[in-house]
């Protein structure tokens, strides 16, 4: 599979990702449930969950990934003549996502803009959806946004499994980071494995039946794969990853029922002439929690190799087994289920740590009702001229912020809104211009910047243009805010603050939901509105 051919010129030119601060302590969240911390730590292989504020929604860190990866790939807007959105966290039941994106991100206006909706596979496939335009020349670049939000219900089994987070793909032809496999498996059925009801908040699946299925169309998407370009070797398999075990159940099940076969070719050897010393160490190796092919190295025994050839195969083995699927799962274990994000932050993960120039990653998207999607990437020469830019996922690991189970209850439950200030701010010296642009009325409701269209339809007046900086420093002294939904300040030159800040303080640009459920006007009730708010940070990247 190393071969040029079978790869396409189409494929990822830059790619970024953006999260929730807020996080629990799975341990914490086990001992108030009464639940031994170790079936959540070894179990699920979990240990944090990302904990999206109350007015933080796909909107807000969404926008975010998507324009971490023009940053990161040095990419205008304007470049971009496609926008889709993959996501089952839905912000309007009629209205596209893609189209907010669009405005906010300052895309062409002449370009196509669509959200695709089929549970966790919804991002692949707008790729699918990009990488066939482009082929056909129909666009030249593509923002593919894969953002989402999973919620279940308090106490129930799939609690700690939540997480939230956000990928954004550009894909073009002649890409610098990964070029896709010119042809894909792919497996659909109609099963009730997972689902959400219509105005409902909290989705709901059925357990053993849920992970019976997403192993099961792993497996045949795998298998689709094969069939579609022959047998493949990849440096690195990713898959959909609910929580961290299961896609370590999924490479399992593909050693045991596919690669088996190729074990039970080998010849066999003298048992006596293996060394009892690297029998122990295989032995000892087996019973790592974290070991995928414990029956593999049975049949080597089995089959009596060398000491020398064992030597060296179970080096290779331990080596690339673990190191194809473990390392990247460091992501669902502290971010918890991103649904749409979540195959593709794993992939980012190792482009930024692990992958090497032609290195192949194999990729399992898997989306609940039921779809499976697979194929292969192989990494670019020049993959490090775009990866090697902030921010990075560790960077969003090691930078969050604590809650205890009762805030994260509080927060859920949609109590609790943290209170802002006024602020006047300047743009940072290393800030290099970066940042928005938007348009708002007299009220600070977003408003279209198409002549003819750039007035408030709720009929409020005024017409502003303001750029809001990416990083920023607080000039002034921080001022009350009376009125968290009152947006007039933001024509007089202030911006809304989160926590404790001075003058000085260094800020971080972000977008956060206004609803205003108090609507008098009978056609706006339900209408939201999105506002900038700055929060505190250590450091620029």
């Amino acid at each position: 599979m190393r071969n040029g051919f079978l790869y396409s010129n189409i494929g990822i030119d830059s790619i970024g990702f953006h999260a929730p601060r807020y996080f629990i302590k799975l341990k914490d969240l086990a001992r108030e449930r009464k639940i031994d911390p170790e079936k959540y730590k070894k179990g699920l292989m979990a240990i944090e969950m990302r904990l999206p504020e109350i007015n933080e929604d796909i909107i807000s860190i969404g926008l975010k990934a998507g324009y971490n990866a023009l940053i990161k790939g040095n990419i205008s807007p304007k470049e971009i003549d496609a926008l889709f959105v993959g996501t089952e966290t839905i912000t309007y039941a009629v209205k596209s996502v893609s189209n907010i994106f669009a405005e906010l991100l300052e895309i062409s206006p002449n370009s196509f803009t669509q959200d695709c909706y089929n549970a966790c596979a919804g991002g692949t496939l707008a790729l699918l959806n990009a990488i066939a335009l482009i082929d056909k020349e129909v666009i030249k670049k593509a923002l593919v946004i894969s953002a989402d939000i999973s919620s279940y219900q308090i106490g129930s089994p799939s609690e700690p499994t939540q997480g939230s987070g956000a990928v954004a793909l550009v894909i073009s032809k002649n890409p610098r980071v990964a070029a896709f496999s010119e042809k894909f498996g792919k497996v659909s059925g109609n099963v009730d494995d997972f689902f959400r009801p219509a105005y409902e908040k909290n989705a709901k699946a059925f357990g053993h039946y849920s992970v019976d299925t997403y192993l099961d169309f792993q497996l045949r998407a795998y298998d689709d794969l094969i069939n579609n370009v022959g047998d493949f070797y990849a440096d690195f398999y990713t898959f959909h990853a609910p929580y961290s075990k299961l896609p370590i159940k999924c490479m399992q099940y593909i050693i045991q029922k596919r690669w088996i076969n190729h074990i039970n070719n080998l010849p066999r050897l003298k048992r006596n002439q293996i060394k009892s010393s690297i029998l122990k160490k295989l032995d000892s190796f087996m019973h790592d929690i974290t070991v995928l092919p414990e029956w593999l190295y049975l049949k080597l025994r089995e089959r009596g190799f060398s000491s020398e050839t064992l030597e060296s195969l179970s080096h290779k083995l331990i080596r690339d087994i673990k190191g194809r699927v473990l390392p990247q799962l460091r992501v669902p274990s502290h971010f918890g289920n991103m649904y749409n994000a979540s195959v593709w932050a794993q992939i980012l993960y190792i482009l930024e740590n692990y992958a090497r120039v032609n290195d192949t990653i194999y990729f399992g998207s898997y989306g609940s009702g039921a779809t499976c999607i697979s194929g292969l990437l192989k990494i670019k020469e020049d993959f490090k001229s775009v990866i090697d830019k902030s921010p990075k996922i560790d960077d969003f690991i090691n930078n969050k912020e604590r809650k205890t189970v009762q805030e994260y209850e509080i927060i859920k439950n949609g109590n609790f809104l943290p209170s802002t200030v006024l602020g006047e701010i300047i743009e940072h010296e290393q800030n290099q211009h970066r940042g928005f642009t938007l348009h708002f009325c007299d009220e600070g409701c977003i408003i279209p910047n198409i002549k003819g269209l750039n007035h408030c339809p709720k009929g409020h007046s005024g017409f502003h243009t303001r750029f809001f900086p990416l990083f920023a420093v607080l000039k002034s002294e921080p001022i009350e805010n009376p009125d968290e939904n009152n947006l007039t300040f933001l024509q007089n030159g202030l911006v809304r603050i989160i926590g404790k800040v001075k003058q000085g303080t260094l800020l971080e640009y972000e977008l956060r939901r206004i609803e205003n459920k108090n609507e008098k006007n009978f056609n706006a009730i339900g209408l939201l509105n999105w506002s900038p708010m700055y929060i505190p940070i250590q450091n620029v990247y």
